[in-house]
């Protein structure tokens, strides 16, 4: 099966501390922040301050727009600038500082004991081609081109901060994305462990 989600499809949460919301772009099941094996989503971040935790998960946050932010997690410093990553256990102590101004940023946050995860920021202009056998496939375009995308020869056309979600599928899928001015997007691969 493959969706194809724009933003009137994603869901506005409030975070688990309270301090803002989240858009949330796919999850596994559930309806609330207790109850999930994978979680896709974006999140404004406007002030300084602490992250929720989640225990028994691990967490990928990417920036999307704006300056960047410090991020201390366990004591330990680190500064994401734009398509900049940074994997860490949820349930460690974070806390972030925003470099100069508001940040968009990205986030999957998975259970590690359920999902194995390949998760990588494809920017080229050139063409590029993918095989891939994970049972899910999410693939988000944070570019202001539009994202082609062909799947087993048909062609998928993604706008910015649209996403592909491929899922229930057993075959190895064949993903060519072909040459353009200017590609910018995340491929997450999830496998069923």
């Amino acid at each position: 099966m493959i969706e194809l989600l724009t933003l009137s499809d994603y869901r506005k949460m409030r975070w688990k501390n309270g301090a803002g919301y989240t858009l949330e772009l796919a999850r596994s099941a559930g309806d609330d922040l207790a109850e999930f094996d994978w979680r896709i989503s974006m999140a404004d971040v406007t002030t300084s301050g602490a992250f929720s935790p989640f225990h028994g998960m691990q967490r990928i946050l990417t920036v999307l727009e704006g300056e960047g932010i410090a991020l201390q997690v366990n004591g330990k410093s680190h500064t994401l600038r734009s398509l900049q990553s940074l994997p860490f256990s949820g349930d460690s102590t974070v806390s972030c500082e925003l470099l100069a101004g508001p940040i968009r940023d990205f986030n999957l946050i998975y259970q590690p004991e359920h999902y194995a995860v390949r998760y990588q920021w494809i920017v080229s202009h050139q063409a590029t081609e993918f095989f891939s056998s994970a049972d899910i496939l999410f693939i988000f375009n944070s570019s202001t081109e539009m994202l082609d995308i062909r799947i087993e020869g048909e062609l998928f056309q993604l706008e910015q901060q649209h996403s592909l979600y491929l899922h229930s599928h057993q075959n190895v899928k064949h993903l060519l994305f072909p040459s353009s001015r200017l590609r910018q997007c995340c491929l997450i691969e999830l496998t069923k462990i």
